[in-house]
């Protein structure tokens, strides 16, 4: 079991403020990222869209829209910010804001646990800027919640292995904490399951075993939560999204393989490169880790056990296909890999520090340098993707009487939530189709936009694919004029920019000599690579799709 010397809290020293400024710092990052209230991303659009065309009882227990996939609890606790608090950015990010603001303190509880007093600032700085925390903290999804929710239950778990052990109204908490938490995070069923596993082998272990019949109580609240959890998603996931997360996570499902451990290394590099920022080459950081979990398996066997096994439950889930073990998915057990890195920095100090104290205390301050350059790699808030309702605000403005307008599919999902909100409702534009799985995909789109020859267009274009906005824009420059261009830009790292403008054009289509040179069915167009029969399609707007007869083979736009 833990030690006193391992679980007694660092005493308030100028580290315990350090690690205190530290917080601090990571609580007014998320609170300036969340009150800037950017324009909601696409991700989250489709599961506002579920939440404001459905009751409460649809949405625990009927399959969701637009191939989402969310935990009821945190579907329920959005339900209740839309109703009684509106369609705000502010309000509906509420949730998360509260999860990434309340797994700062429990990190903390967590590596002073496992870390010397020095290091725990470091530890907490990492989480507190690293980029992946502060923008999916602020996000309508339930990435924010995974991460709290894990380390919540590493925290249980390593008070009910300290040395003093915690009282039976400690262990029924942890027991209906355990219940209700894979009600709130899907990710926490792996932690739960790794946890309570080697909670329950832990007690076994011990001479007499004086708290297997306490720890296997408790564990078997866990357990019930999980099995529940597990059943509803299964009774909630249509094959149709089944299929579309096992297409679009394909890369995250580990297969088993000789190459495995390079896969897997390369996924914990991504995340040290992109999820935090830190610099490159990022296979420093992850052999660093690698040692730190070694070094702490050798001083802490009980503590290293409670945070390796959620990875080695993961890896099994992955490997099965059941959970794509990459990117922002994996963000719940990163605070780990964090703890892994500093214990070994720590035994690299301590180890230097035996033959010079001061190039060990010097090999302890640099441990700053990699979190710092990360902020120049990743900037600071606030972090917009998309920028869609400071667009639509423009054009608004901007159009005058008798313009068309032509939205890119792309666009729908942000055009159905804030069109509204500004005098840009359904029957003030036309939005065009998904033509993803059509050969010759990008002349169905000047199909669509000929129906403005003869008139003014404004066309707008977000969330777009490249090859089609570079057609559409040669053709409607070869049969028009330009106006003016609304432009808007993302702001964020290169990790969020896969979309980095989005914009609307103005056109006078009214020449009928110049229209005439050009028509969609003969325009010169590059050619397309084919596209993958089993290629899964999404649908980026919702219910205003082709029909499933015009689409050829597995297609997710019904």
């Amino acid at each position: 079991m833990l030690t006193n010397e391992q679980t007694t809290p660092t005493r308030r020293t100028w580290w315990g403020w350090l690690a205190l400024a530290a917080g601090l710092l990571g609580a007014g990052l998320r609170l300036w990222q969340w009150q800037r209230g950017t324009s909601f991303f696409l991700d989250e659009l489709a599961v506002l869209h579920n939440l404001a065309s459905r009751p409460a009882a649809q949405l625990l227990g009927q399959p969701l829209a637009d191939a989402q996939v969310a935990p009821p609890l945190f579907l329920l606790a959005e339900k209740a910010c839309l109703t009684l608090l509106g369609r705000s950015e502010l309000a509906l990010r509420l949730p998360a804001l509260l999860a990434a603001l309340v797994a700062l303190p429990l990190l903390w509880a967590v590596a002073r646990r496992m870390l010397a007093a020095p290091l725990v600032p470091l530890a907490l700085l990492t989480f507190a800027v690293g980029f992946t925390f502060i923008y999916y903290g602020t996000q309508v999804k339930q990435y924010a919640g995974d991460v709290a929710a894990a380390l919540l239950v590493q925290w249980l778990a390593l008070r009910l292995r300290e040395a003093r052990p915690p009282t039976s109204r400690f262990g029924v908490g942890a027991a209906l904490a355990g219940l209700v938490v894979p009600f709130y995070s899907q990710a926490a069923v792996l932690v739960l399951a790794g946890c309570g596993a080697a909670l329950v082998l832990l007690a076994a272990l011990d001479a007499g075993r004086p708290r297997l019949r306490a720890t296997a109580g408790v564990v078997a609240g866990w357990a019930v939560g999980c099995g529940l959890s597990l059943l509803l998603g299964e009774a909630t996931l249509t094959p149709p999204t089944r299929a579309f997360m096992h297409f679009f996570w394909h890369d995250g499902l580990l297969q088993l393989s000789p190459r495995l451990p390079l896969v897997f290394a390369g996924e914990l590099a991504e995340r040290w490169a992109n999820g935090l920022g830190w610099p490159h080459p990022a296979g420093i950081w992850v052999a660093l880790t690698l040692f730190g979990a070694g070094c702490l398996w050798w001083r802490q066997r009980e503590a290293a056990l409670l945070l390796l096994a959620p990875w080695l439950v993961a890896l099994l889930a992955s490997v099965l296909q059941q959970f794509p073990l990459r990117a922002r998915l994996m963000d719940f057990l990163v605070p780990s890999l964090i703890l892994f890195l500093f214990a070994g920095w720590q035994a690299l100090a301590g180890w230097v520090a035996r033959r010079s104290r001061p190039l060990g205390r010097g090999l302890l301050a640099l441990g700053v340098v990699p979190i710092l350059a990360s902020l120049g790699h990743h900037d600071l808030p606030p972090y917009c993707a998309e920028d869609t309702k400071g667009l639509y605000a423009q054009l608004a403005r901007a159009r005058r009487p008798g313009e068309a307008m032509y939205a890119y599919y792309g666009a729908g999902q942000s055009l159905r939530w804030y069109g509204p909100q500004l005098g840009l409702g359904p029957a003030t534009y036309r939005l065009g189709h998904c033509y993803r799985q059509q050969p010759d995909a990008a002349r169905q789109y000047l199909r669509e936009v000929d129906a403005f020859r003869g008139r003014r267009m404004w066309v707008v274009l977000v969330h777009f694919n490249p090859p089609d906005a570079q057609a559409l824009t040669r053709y409607l420059d070869s049969i028009g004029r330009r106006g003016p261009r609304l432009l808007a830009r993302s702001q964020g790292p290169p990790v969020i920019l896969d979309y980095p403008v989005a914009y609307a054009q103005l056109y006078d289509l009214t020449d009928a000599r110049r229209a005439a040179r050009f028509a969609a069915a003969t325009f010169p167009l590059p050619p397309t690579p084919p596209t993958q029969a089993d290629e899964a399609c999404w649908s980026c707007y919702g219910p205003q799709v082709l029909p499933a007869s015009q689409l050829p083979g597995a297609t997710l736009c019904p």
